[in-house]
């Protein structure tokens, strides 16, 4: 699982500096904040292996904070496929909606490991 994680923490690391180095403003690194605090507990969690499971739930925590603060996006991009409307800040919303996806689907793969986990 901690495969999964750093391999999502490299993915925010990089959109971050991505947009950044497209939009030259320093909240377009949220991202890559979100995904160096990912890629810390990752190590953190390879270090101490016996406090493996208690770095997950902690990862899982601040994805489920990454998703929950770039949940508006999906709205906005659906608003924008279903009737069109102008997106206010296209550059954010396409990255805040790229977050998003990550999060979520490193969420669900991490809770699919719980749940194998569990039924060992």
């Amino acid at each position: 699982m901690n495969d999964i994680f750093k391999k999502t923490g490299a993915g925010l690391l990089v959109l971050g500096f991505a947009f950044y180095f497209m939009t030259q403003t320093i909240t377009a690194l949220i991202p890559g904040f979100l995904g160096g605090i990912i890629l810390i507990l990752t190590l953190l969690s390879d270090r101490f292996p016996n406090q493996n499971r208690h770095f997950a739930h902690l990862i899982l925590l601040v994805l489920l904070a990454g998703a929950g603060a770039t949940y508006k996006s999906v709205i906005a991009i659906f608003g924008y496929l279903v009737s069109g409307d102008a997106l206010l800040r296209p550059l954010a919303t396409i990255e805040q909606f790229t977050a998003f996806i990550i999060c979520l689907s490193a969420i669900i793969m991490g809770i699919q490991s719980f749940i194998d986990a569990r039924k060992k």
